[in-house]
């Protein structure tokens, strides 16, 4: 089972929304029913929904808010389990992200997804991922380069202005991966080294980013104030 997922677990650091990211053959399903087992959610607090038909639509959407709405009843928490997520109708999309934006007390959302770009930016951006099966990118990028780059932002941030400057270039670099290995950088940071203001920069360059910045200012500004966070 996904060592994350245990260590999640045992700590009960339970985010509200997770994309569990892998092929079909990964075992993203059993993980779902293995994190329900582990928050002890009976029955009638674990919802397992799937596309009807060629897609999930709002009107299931909308029967989830129904279900979720007043929290777990008879566990401490309520896990809701969405299938193939990245098949959500534009309506039903729109719905769940309503409900991502502000979620019940005790729910936790599982979004099973083959692959990241399929699923809406909004919703993938509001949950914490996980990666599953031998091929399988974790947050978007390799496995390999994810422990580098982490283990370089943890180093920079300790060194000084020019080794920053550096490190941001070495960023830019990454393009279309950027927003990926950037969210991999905040999970890191909050997760693993147990820094939330570093968290909190790095997120805070993403929203900048979204807003069509320039990048490599954005990128700068976010690994000079590295030092800071680390102070």
């Amino acid at each position: 089972m996904h060592k994350m997922l245990q260590k999640l677990a045992k700590n009960q650091r339970i985010a509200s929304a997770y994309v569990f990211l892998g092929p079909p053959e990964s075992e993203k399903g059993a993980a779902a029913a293995f994190l329900a087992e582990s928050l002890a959610c009976k029955k009638q607090d674990y919802i397992n929904i799937a596309p009807d038909g060629a897609s999930i639509k709002i009107e299931q959407i909308r029967e989830v808010q129904d279900w979720v709405k007043y929290g777990p009843s008879a566990s401490s928490h309520l896990l809701v389990v969405i299938n193939e997520a990245d098949k959500l109708t534009d309506q039903a999309a729109a719905a769940f992200l309503k409900t991502l934006e502000e979620p019940p007390a005790g729910v936790v959302f599982v979004l099973l997804v083959e692959r990241q770009e399929r699923l809406p930016a909004t919703i993938y951006s509001r949950c914490q991922r996980i990666g599953f099966g031998d091929n399988t990118e974790k947050h978007g990028i390799g496995n390999t380069e994810y422990e580098l780059i982490c283990n370089n932002m943890a180093l920079v941030a300790k060194r000084n202005v020019a080794d920053r400057l550096l490190f941001s270039k070495e960023l830019e670099k990454k393009k279309d991966k950027l927003e990926d290995t950037l969210y991999a950088l905040a999970m890191y940071a909050k997760d693993e080294i147990k820094n939330i203001r570093i968290a909190r920069v790095v997120l805070d360059a993403i929203k900048t980013l979204k807003r069509r910045a320039n990048v490599k200012l954005t990128l700068d500004v976010m690994c000079l104030k590295l030092g800071e966070a680390n102070g």
